[in-house]
């Protein structure tokens, strides 16, 4: 049996904080804990990625490449694959170069011939989980080089890090923002100055609210360490938050690793695949040229090879496979030179960039999983489960770790959602928040919403740390006219609750739905898009599945993004309608992280429909923004026409 060492009640098993005091038990446990956990999430995921695995015959085999056909064309640049055996799924390596014949670098030398027929699957998150894995392994048994060690010292050990009131500041020659060209405020300069005067072995954490600029912070701090000599890593759980950063600096200087359908498109110019091709200039294109007409040759040949069987021309069937084979060997022969080439120039633009953006599984993955660096930025932290976040952290000597703790807890699928104190410990930035109280600055200025939006989590969850700039007044969205049976569309209040008398439903997987708040959303989407605004920016959100499936299909609008609460953090639209759904048991949906980032992604006008009645029962924090929005005067019952 094992008890709490401060209060001395009974812990169940793999315990990683007790129940009772909320006290933490030892790192040991913790980590058998991480052990166990990741070990069920890669299980899990497993059972779902088996469900759409794509058979493939092994072309040419090297050492450090592999080349297959496969039967439907499914993967591209930059996916990360598996393979299935007997025992499970292993990973294969990384595609660099997609379509119906894939070539994938290796991350390990794999046996097999050529002819050999392999089960391929996507496998992103399972090789995650496996470098997860293999890190807590290495932990239990002691084989950490230096930099690893001190990362897994600040995690499950206490280190001694400067008190609070003490965080040292390196002085900045140039307090504008790199893009823009204005000035920073002052508490930007103040976080940005706090990563500049870091110190081997120091941690960082900068609080970020929404609108508070966190990604300009990240990318100024990463351009002032790089002209300082510095090697930057830019990473996230979450390619957009990498992406946001990485493109407000300048190309020159900035790789960006991953694959080009997952970054934003003017991300595009900073990828390592297409810097190493412009590099390569005409014979890499040629060669490409002449992969690509192999591969339509070698798809017309296979489509009429068995048709000559079936019909008895067996001379005709042999020399298409004469072809074939000819074919096959040319193609082998121009991958293995266009992999050569782009291996050596992956190489050398990698080991000259001073600043590269990946995703935190990407940065252990090749052509990153050796490079080390003076300095690491990981963004979104609360998110990001300690075990993910220590494949960025043990990267660099000095960590900077950006997050809001108001914001998302990691999510896993085997533990209950609403186990919050577990999911806090689980959450790196929230963890090292309460570890190190003395290491962490806010920012504190808004910039992005209008100002009675960002108001009501300025009060209720901040607790007036944040505060809107003056200018956030008049953002509102541009529209004259309104129809009258729609006065809560006057764009002089921003900030609305729709009283809709509808009742949730409940689904056999326990998700909800609402049929009359799918209702009055979609007439409310069509409505502003007849007033001209695009719907490309309107966002409809709602915490449950269920709900998100109703309103898609109702909506019926490709424009107009409709997701899940949890889908939507770190988006932003210029109007977001939130759809409550649940009129009895509120809990989920009343979580003040899920709420703050629902309330939180509206720049112009928010509009949140719900049962009032259930919720002024329940006396929680939606019922204190009932009342927020009865003092903005936006109040208004729902008539349906």
């Amino acid at each position: 049996m094992k008890f709490c060492p401060k209060c001395g009640s009974w812990l169940r098993p793999n315990s990683i904080i007790c129940p009772k005091c909320g006290a933490e038990v030892d790192g040991k446990a913790r980590l058998d804990f991480l052990k166990s956990l990741i070990f069920l999430e890669r299980e899990e995921e497993k059972r779902k990625i088996l469900r759409d695995r794509v058979s493939a015959e092994v072309v040419d085999v090297s050492e450090d490449a592999v080349t297959l056909e496969c039967s439907s064309q499914k993967f591209e640049e930059g996916d990360v694959l598996g393979y299935v055996t007997p025992t499970g799924i292993k990973p294969l390596g990384v595609v660099i170069s997609g379509g119906r014949i894939v070539t994938v670098s290796l991350r390990n030398p794999i046996e097999v011939e050529d002819g050999q027929t392999l089960e391929l699957c996507e496998a992103e998150i399972l090789v995650g989980y496996d470098l997860q894995l293999e890190l807590i392994e290495k932990i239990r048994k002691g084989k950490l080089d230096e930099f690893e060690r001190n990362a897994f010292s600040l995690i499950f050990e206490k280190i001694g890090l400067e008190p609070e009131g003490e965080i040292k500041k390196a002085k900045l020659a140039d307090p504008r923002d790199i893009r823009g060209g204005f000035p920073l405020d002052s508490s930007q300069i103040e976080a940005v100055e706090a990563i500049l005067a870091l110190n081997r072995g120091d941690l960082l954490l900068i609080i970020g609210p929404p609108g508070t600029g966190k990604t300009r912070v990240i990318a100024k701090a990463a351009l002032e360490l790089a002209e300082r000599g510095e090697r930057v890593l830019i990473t996230s759980h979450t390619n957009r938050a990498v992406d946001n950063a990485i493109e407000i600096l300048p190309v020159e200087s900035t790789l960006r690793v991953g694959r080009p359908e997952k970054v934003l498109p003017e991300i595009r110019k900073y990828l390592l695949g297409n810097k190493a091709k412009t590099a390569l200039g005409s014979r890499l294109e040629e060669i490409e040229d002449r992969i690509s007409q192999l591969k339509k040759e070698l798809h017309g040949l296979y489509s009429i090879k068995d048709e000559w069987y079936k019909i008895g021309y067996k001379e005709k069937f042999e020399q298409i496979k004469i072809k074939l084979q000819k074919n096959k060997s040319e193609l082998k022969n121009l991958c293995e030179e266009r992999n050569k080439m782009l291996s050596k120039e992956y190489i050398e633009l990698v080991s000259s960039s001073n600043i590269i953006g990946s995703t935190l599984i990407k940065s252990q993955l090749p052509p990153l999983a050796e490079e080390r660096f003076n300095t690491v930025l990981i963004d979104e932290c609360s998110q990001a489960s300690i075990p993910l976040a220590l494949l960025g952290m043990v990267k660099a000597e000095k960590w900077v770790l950006v997050g809001d703790h108001k914001q998302l807890l990691p999510i896993f699928q085997t533990l209950p959602l609403n186990d919050k104190k577990t999911l806090k410990q689980l959450s790196v930035f929230c963890y090292l928040l309460e570890k190190y109280k003395g290491r962490s600055l806010w920012l504190r200025q808004h910039y992005r919403s209008n100002s009675d939006i960002i108001g009501f989590s300025q009060r209720y969850v901040y607790n007036g740390e944040i505060t809107p700039v003056d200018r956030c007044r008049s953002i509102k969205l541009n529209i004259k006219r309104y129809p009258d049976r729609m006065p809560f569309l006057n764009p002089d209040l921003p900030v609305i609750f729709l009283h809709v008398e509808g009742s949730e439903v409940i689904e056999k997987d326990g998700s909800r739905r609402n049929e009359y708040e799918a209702e009055a959303a979609k007439r409310i989407v069509s409505t502003l898009k007849n007033l001209g605004v695009a719907g490309s920016e309107i966002g409809v959100i709602t915490p449950f599945r269920a709900q998100r499936t109703s309103l898609t299909e109702l909506i019926k609008d490709e424009e107009v993004e409709v997701n899940t609460v949890d889908s939507f953090q770190g988006r932003e639209k210029d109007v977001i309608i939130f759809s409550i759904t649940s009129t009895e048991d509120l809990s989920f949906v009343e979580d003040e992280n899920r709420l703050n980032v629902a309330f939180t992604r509206a720049k112009k006008k928010l509009i949140v429909i719900g049962n009032a009645k259930s919720i002024e029962a329940s006396r929680g924090l939606l019922h204190e923004f009932i009342s927020y929005a009865k003092k903005k005067n936006g109040y208004f019952n729902y008539v349906p026409s």
